[in-house]
């Protein structure tokens, strides 16, 4: 949604409720505060309505930032990445402003940011349900690349160091390689079920020989070689434990790892490293002080060696000046404390930026000692974002194939990114309708939509030949 004011003035009004749950407790809170919010409504000038300031409002709160990323050649140009918001958001000026950049993407529950490091201009965007979306023109537009893909719940993205045209990604059944930037696909797991939660997903390439990749996990860390038949657990030495975030050293040989506590020991958190690729790992912050944290992040200092920063869920930002042995908050200015992600900037490495969980994006000029909100990004309401997502395109053939009465069922689970089969009255849980199997997605999902045996092929049939129009 966008707010004009050429030849306008403004007058404020309520918007209707919309206070219906939406299955995920982060969407039903954005529902409830952006349909209890007031938003703008323009009137034409000459009216008798009463005047307000020549700024439209901003929407300040209820941003939740799951991933920021910078141009690499223009760091002006940053995207901040939402879920269950507005979609993408687009600053070509620092962050000091921002606009909707959601052309083409019609799934709201996004996750992942990846910019090819080569070509700036292609970006991928990872949703959850909504599978992969590509921009070939720096975000302008883009473009879904789900053909093939088996499970479009994408959790974690990454590309390869030397060729950025291979893509890693990480869905709830394992994780999915694209050789050629999205255009197919192949399955790299076995079924596996332990990337079953987009909270503990991350991946590391090590470039050895023979590659090596390491896959955090709700159940460790996870590792396989190219050629290896599939995964088994890297080290007994974090087997169990959940893992919210690895990272590279720049040194090409340290691989560092948070584990979160155990929710009824109370023990285990905290930095780990290890030297041998995974096969062991050792805690690395002296006292113990990461243990009670939940770190989102860990980001490497470009330009400064030994210097590293940790985005914390209850902390805020940590930051380090000896390789992440001690730590110190840097958190003046910076309102909320759930940080979720953190961007350096790769020219003016003590330019940084920190996406929060609810109240968008902070930045920082000095290496994290003060921090200043960038939050104007235009006002929005969800009735407006989730009508936009059902909007059918007027060159957009109708479909051919007919839809089965069982489908309503599958709407009152999550809705669609095709407007054409999206009945869900109220969701930012999109999934495309793409050219897979269909018959593993429906025996997953088939008893959380209540679905019959004879419903669940009815539907796969259906799903199948949609799929495959030539139309599409």
């Amino acid at each position: 949604m966008e707010v004009r004011r050429e030849g306008t003035r403004w007058e404020w009004k309520a918007v209707s409720g919309v206070c219906r749950s939406v299955g995920v407790l982060a969407a039903w809170v954005v529902l409830w505060s952006a349909a209890c919010a007031r938003v703008p409504k323009a009137v034409p000038a000459g009216s008798s309505a009463p005047m307000m300031a020549e700024e439209p409002p901003y929407a300040g709160t209820n941003l939740f930032i799951s991933q920021i990323a910078m141009h690499p050649a223009r760091p002006e140009t940053v995207l901040a990445l939402t879920t269950y918001a507005v979609g993408l958001l687009k600053s070509t000026d620092g962050g000091r402003h921002w606009a909707f950049a959601n052309r083409g993407i019609r799934s709201y529950s996004l996750y992942q940011l990846a910019i090819d490091p080569r070509n700036p201009d292609v970006v991928y965007i990872g949703a959850g349900g909504g599978g992969l979306y590509k921009s070939v023109d720096g975000g302008a537009t883009f473009a879904e690349k789900n053909d093939g893909l088996v499970n479009t719940n994408i959790g974690s993205i990454r590309l390869h160091p030397r060729n950025p045209d291979r893509l890693y990604v990480v869905t709830s059944t394992g994780m999915q390689i694209s050789p050629d930037g999205g255009e197919s696909w192949q399955a790299w797991n076995e079924g596996d079920d332990f990337t079953q939660s987009q909270q503990f997903q991350d991946v590391v390439i090590l470039q050895s020989a023979p590659e090596t990749v390491l896959l955090a996990s709700n159940r460790g860390i996870f590792v396989r070689r190219v050629g290896d038949p599939a995964w088994r657990l890297a080290s007994s030495d974090l087997a169990g434990r959940r893992i919210t975030a690895m990272a590279l050293h720049p040194d090409g040989r340290r691989v560092f790892a948070a584990a979160l506590r155990d929710g009824k020991t109370l023990e285990g958190g905290g930095l780990y490293v290890s030297e041998d690729q995974g096969a062991h790992w050792n805690p690395w912050d002296r006292g113990g002080t990461l243990a009670q944290q939940w770190i989102r992040q860990i980001q490497f200092d470009p330009e400064h060696e030994g210097v590293m920063y940790l985005a914390t869920s209850s902390a805020g930002v940590l930051w380090s000046d000896d390789d992440g042995l001690r730590w110190e908050e840097r958190n003046r200015g910076l309102t909320e404390r759930d940080v979720r992600t953190l961007t350096i900037d790769p020219v003016h490495p003590d330019r940084l930026y920190a996406g929060t969980h609810g109240k968008g994006v902070f930045l920082s000029s000095d290496a994290g000692r003060g921090w200043t909100a960038l939050d104007r990004v235009p006002n929005f309401d969800a009735e407006t974002v989730i009508a936009s997502l059902k909007v059918r395109e007027p060159e957009r053939p109708a479909p051919s194939v007919a839809l089965p009465s069982s489908f309503a069922k599958c709407n009152a689970c999550h809705g669609w990114t095709d407007p054409d089969l999206n009945l869900a009255p109220h969701s930012f849980w999109l999934v495309p309708p793409n050219r897979r199997d269909w018959g593993p997605t429906l025996h997953r999902m088939g008893p959380i939509a209540k679905l019959t045996p004879k419903e669940e092929v009815e539907i796969r049939d259906f799903l199948t030949a949609y799929s495959s129009r030539a139309t599409r």
